[in-house]
């Protein structure tokens, strides 16, 4: 039975309206939820461009995993939803310059979002301690306002 379960808060404006946590760690697993372009007031970041708003979703998975001790090199899968295939190159070259020593597992969904100005949301998991030698220029963003 595996006891070893910390949370990391979700910081968002909507975070009172949902019980979730922004992740979840279990032994050395880790759990990073839908992640969307946003600060912490819940105000979108990167306006109308995707690679700037994935950007920003990647700092915030990248702050997430550090709470937990994690990093890049330790994420096995991604999920990234797009709202418009259109915007396909933009998100793809922002996921590629965190991941590309990385090669986690990843999949592509287009879906509708809660609102129309999102253009990308991540989610992702990882395995602590598996550190492959992904190198990331991105600085985590914290998650405190």
């Amino acid at each position: 039975m595996v006891t070893d379960r910390q949370r990391v808060p979700a910081v968002t404006a909507w975070a009172d309206q949902l019980a979730y946590s922004r992740a979840v760690k279990v032994g050395k697993q880790v759990f990073i939820a839908g992640t969307l372009p946003v600060d912490a007031q819940g105000k979108l970041v990167g306006g109308d461009d995707a690679y700037m708003q994935t950007r920003q979703v990647l700092k915030l998975i990248l702050g997430a995993l550090d709470e937990v001790g994690a990093r890049a090199g330790d994420v096995v899968r991604l999920r990234i939803y797009l709202r418009d295939y259109a915007d396909f190159p933009a998100i793809a070259r922002a996921q590629h310059e965190v991941f590309e020593a990385v090669q986690p597992t990843c999949t592509f969904v287009q879906t509708g979002f809660v609102s129309p100005e999102f253009r990308v949301q991540m989610d992702a998991d990882a395995i602590l301690e598996f550190h492959s030698s992904g190198a990331t220029d991105l600085a985590p963003v914290s998650r405190t306002p």
